[in-house]
């Protein structure tokens, strides 16, 4: 009876599959514990190694990953995060990641990251860390949210910022100089005699949107021209919520020539009203956007706009992250706090043209 029982425990323990978890409770460690050590880690006692090592042969527990990393052909496994939507930079940011995995040979595990609920957010990153992600991706607006829900306790492991507005604290970051770019865009239509300029702002919670709007507020003052509250309307990322903010713009100065969207879908929808309302583009209204996405390209009349290269610019942060990883696993007091600029270019199309003549008052 006692052999058939053993036998029986055995037989079960062969058939059922052994997770990180279990050998986590069977040695008394967390599953972060466990996942430092199949990882090869640095910031694990020789005493704790021991112990996990122990029961991840006693539970016969092999992931294919802990196999490739005993026969010393060690991929970092990184983790990209997007946001619940989908527009031309996620693209631009996940084709050039993979592109950049496929060199490098790295490994990529792309999840869907909800930024409403901190404690959800920090869940969906902890848990991905216990499961083996040795770093993670972040695009802009996840980048800044990460930074806000581990202010108290730190992200443990590497990450990069993907296109922020300004550095973020804690991590490394690839990026433009948005506020830069903003503030040259916005010149071009004062130089060419626009002095009621609109601006159509991002989220404020996205770095990007509060460098684009200061860029803004930077050109009107260098001229001697002080920001008006009711030409700025802020808005989301999407072109129905765009045509509801330029519809409001228009209402509050229906005198307006020139407006700054903060992307090229929000300029599209400046355009959209601008026709529906009968306003000429360029020759009443000049639009300018941001991102120099597909979307520039594909409206009439074309959209000029910011020249960002998104999808080199991830490609790079997979590299600064590669490299970043193994460092850390070397060292884990080793930080990771590069700050990468890469060039823009204003792309001038049709939409721009000089501010058209003031109309003179009619004689009575």
């Amino acid at each position: 009876m006692n052999v058939g029982e053993v036998t029986g425990t055995r037989r079960d323990r062969r058939t059922q599959k052994v997770t990180l978890k279990d050998v986590a409770d069977a040695a008394g460690v967390s599953m972060m514990t466990v996942s430092n050590v199949l990882h090869d880690r640095a910031n694990v006692s020789a005493e704790m190694r021991s112990q996990v090592q122990t029961k991840i042969k006693e539970l016969g527990y092999v992931p294919n990953r802990a196999a490739q990393e005993l026969a010393g052909r060690v991929r970092p496994h990184l983790g990209l995060l997007y946001p619940g939507v989908t527009n031309p930079f996620i693209a631009s940011v996940i084709v050039g990641s993979m592109k950049a995995a496929s060199r490098l040979q790295v490994d990529i595990s792309v999840q869907l990251a909800q930024i409403e609920d901190p404690k959800a957010f920090r869940n969906t990153m902890n848990r991905m860390t216990d499961t083996g992600i040795d770093g993670f991706l972040l695009p802009s607006p996840i980048a800044e949210f990460a930074a806000s829900a581990f202010q108290k306790k730190t992200l443990n492991v590497p990450a990069v910022a993907i296109a922020p507005g300004f550095p973020i604290p804690g991590m490394a970051s690839v990026r433009t100089e948005e506020r830069k770019a903003s503030f040259e865009l916005v010149s071009m239509l004062l130089d060419l005699g626009h002095t009621r300029i609109g601006h159509l702002s991002g989220p404020n919670t996205q770095s990007g949107s509060i460098a684009r709007l200061e860029g803004y507020r930077d050109a009107l003052q260098s001229r001697g021209i002080e920001p008006r509250p009711e030409l700025v309307v802020q808005t989301v990322f999407r072109f129905q919520e765009g045509v509801k903010a330029a519809e409001r713009l228009f209402a509050q100065e229906p005198q307006v020539t020139a407006i700054f969207a903060a992307n090229d879908t929000l300029a599209a929808s400046v355009l959209a009203v601008a026709q529906h309302r009968g306003i000429p583009v360029p020759g009443s209204l000049s639009v300018v956007g941001y991102d120099d996405s597909p979307t520039a390209e594909q409206v009439w009349p074309g959209i000029t706009t910011i020249h960002q290269d998104a999808q080199t610019m991830s490609e790079h942060a997979v590299e600064i992250l590669d490299k970043g990883v193994r460092a850390w696993k070397a060292n884990p007091s080793a930080r990771l706090d590069q700050d990468v600029v890469f060039p823009y270019q204003i792309i001038t199309r049709a939409s721009v043209a000089k501010a058209p003549k003031a109309k003179a008052p009619q004689r009575r």
